[in-house]
């Protein structure tokens, strides 16, 4: 029983979630990958391996259904798979599963078909595998780990900086089955080099699917976040700072303040006087400018740059729930793109119950990212100086320190305030937590060499 239970859970939570929110939600960029995937189509702007995949499901079940049947699966699962690695008895195993499935925040994002929900699959099932290597160390679930991490890089451009401290914990673990009586300090090189080199094993491999020949490739994809950057800098200093190459002469300060948003970088496009990669590739003079504008906005414009950045954050992190708006939480709906076919939405009133509870609780502390982060320092601090006498809680530490390394560099690399953004460190504060406070099963002999 003690087993079974936390499958039993999470096979209830995916359960109550697709019966909840069938047949899912897709906002733009959902609904134009399953229009890549339609039509055999695919471009590196979104990493392709979600149209990929789409495209397979949708000869199941067409339209977001398929796709949410999966993220679910995939994510309760992997959930399942960690509450049994824990020290718990069966009651408190299907607890675990059903807080975190079913945690406000988390459960707000589930519906929808984002590549954010496959990340935080792949994160979730290396967290689980990881507990696992606690509980029965043995080099396969580590090295499942590393292919749960690619993954999970594989549905994100960013995603490697949240993968590396998880690296690094299996390079530590590697060192110290096969070197249990050397100290710390001598294990730092062989698992620095160990990270190293699954880092870029994990990079590689996570970019093979937008090697696919049917894939439209798009340079400098972050020339929309650099161009909104610009145009914060812009309305700072009350004059326009872009090279003549990237802009259409005939745009104003006025125009442009017109369209502007503090929180999405896509509504100043709406102009069509900023040139940006995504609709034609850039000429050689648009290449220099875009590189020369990236260095010379923090260069030249710190003051103005930094409070921009600094605006960005604090919508993303929630210091300013108030001002974001409810849609940049939940895009609950069935965006139309294209040719799509058209998808009947959720009709049941227990969809509507839950759907308005949820967006009840947007303004509240549950979608406080800073309280997540917050939470993490503090697990990362506790688990790092009960690391020696618990692995448990070096594993704590690990994760919190993921979450942490996932999302502040958006702060300054993200083009939008979106929460979804925040969907592992969300995940990963919670898991941590219970790293810290209930530990795993971990053998007695912890520092025996770990079987092959």
């Amino acid at each position: 029983m003690r087993r079974l239970a936390p499958w039993a859970a999470a096979a209830l939570g995916a359960a109550l979630v697709l019966w909840v929110f069938w047949p899912g939600y897709m906002s733009w960029d959902s609904a134009y990958q399953w229009w890549q995937a339609r039509n055999n189509q695919f471009d590196s702007v979104h990493p392709p391996l979600l149209a990929m995949i789409w495209q397979l499901s949708d000869r199941v079940v067409e339209g977001p259904g398929g796709m949410l049947a999966l993220q679910v699966l995939l994510l309760w699962s992997a959930l399942a798979l960690f509450a049994s690695a824990l020290r718990l008895p069966a009651a408190g195993r299907a607890f675990v599963v059903l807080f975190l499935g079913l945690w406000p925040p988390l459960l707000a994002m589930q519906p929808h078909i984002w590549k954010d929900l496959w990340t935080l699959a792949g994160f979730t099932w290396a967290l689980a595998l990881l507990a696992q290597d606690l509980r029965a160390p043995h080099r396969g679930w580590r090295a499942g780990a590393v292919l749960a991490l690619v993954f999970a890089c594989a549905f994100r451009h960013n995603a490697i900086t949240g993968a590396l401290p998880l690296l690094a914990w299996i390079g530590w673990r590697e060192v110290a089955g096969y070197a249990p009586a050397w100290t710390a300090r001598r294990r730092v090189l062989p698992t620095g080099v160990i990270a190293l080199v699954l880092a870029v094993a994990v990079f590689v491999l996570a970019a093979l699917p937008a090697q696919d020949g049917r894939v439209r490739h798009t340079e400098r994809v972050w020339s929309v976040v650099t161009l909104w950057d610009a145009a914060a800098v812009s309305l700072a200093e009350g004059r326009l700072v872009y090279p003549p190459e990237l802009v259409d002469p005939t745009l104003t300060l006025d125009e442009l303040r017109q369209h502007f948003t503090d929180y999405s970088n896509t509504t100043i496009y709406v102009t069509g006087k900023l040139r940006h990669s995504f609709d034609a590739p850039y000429s050689p003079e648009q290449r220099a400018a875009i590189d020369a504008l990236v260095l010379a906005l923090p260069r030249d414009h710190t003051a103005a740059y930094l409070a921009h950045r600094a605006r960005l954050a604090q919508l993303l992190f929630g210091w300013d729930r108030a001002a974001l708006p409810d849609g940049q939480v939940m895009m609950a709906g069935l965006h139309a793109y294209g040719d799509n076919p058209p998808v009947a939405p959720q009709a049941h009133p227990q969809h509507a119950r839950v759907l308005a509870t949820l967006q009840a609780l947007i303004d509240s502390p549950f979608f406080a990212g800073w309280i997540y982060l917050l939470a993490c320092v503090g697990v990362a601090l506790a688990g790092a100086m009960r690391a020696n006498r618990s692995p448990g809680a070096g594993l704590a530490a690990t994760v919190a320190l993921s979450s942490l390394a996932y999302a502040l560099p958006l702060a300054l690399a993200s083009g939008s305030a979106e929460f979804r953004y925040l969907a592992w460190p969300v995940l990963a504060t919670l898991a941590s937590a219970l790293l810290l406070v209930g530990g795993t099963s971990v053998p007695k002999l912890f520092g025996q060499k770990l079987r092959d």
